[in-house]
């Protein structure tokens, strides 16, 4: 994946070589690197990336940011972790789910049973933001 740096509604999401750094709007940031551990291969190959963990790191993050745009909110989780504190368990575990449902959509083209979204334009979004790194 080349640098990329995506413009999002509540952020920007920079794509570097270690993994990807979003900056909020307040100018607080937040990191996230893949981890070089068996789960973490696994998870990127069930999402279909093919064990590449530095992709499936980076898309994750847009991913978050993608999927809170479309409840018209930053990422829950990502503003929390940037801000200091612990993101609820509760909106975590939904926001991670929601997330890898987009990644494995985009990958595999397998559509996620979750109505309320508009699948097809985050997955767009997605694959454009690839195209452009």
């Amino acid at each position: 994946m080349r640098f990329v740096t995506i413009a999002l509604k509540h952020a920007t999401l920079d794509y570097t070589e270690k993994g990807a750094v979003t900056t909020f709007r307040d100018g607080t940031r937040w990191g996230a690197l893949p981890h070089d551990k068996p789960h973490y291969h696994a998870i990127s190959h069930r999402l279909g990336y093919n064990g590449d963990i530095l992709l499936y790191a980076q898309e994750h993050e847009l991913a978050h940011h993608l999927v809170a745009e479309a409840f018209g909110r930053p990422s829950l989780v990502i503003w929390k972790l940037a801000h200091g504190e612990k993101p609820d368990p509760y909106e975590a575990a939904a926001e991670e789910a929601l997330a890898m449902a987009l990644q494995r959509y985009a990958r595999t083209n397998e559509a996620p049973l979750i109505e309320g979204v508009e699948w097809d334009d985050l997955k767009c979004r997605m694959l454009l933001a690839e195209e452009l790194g």
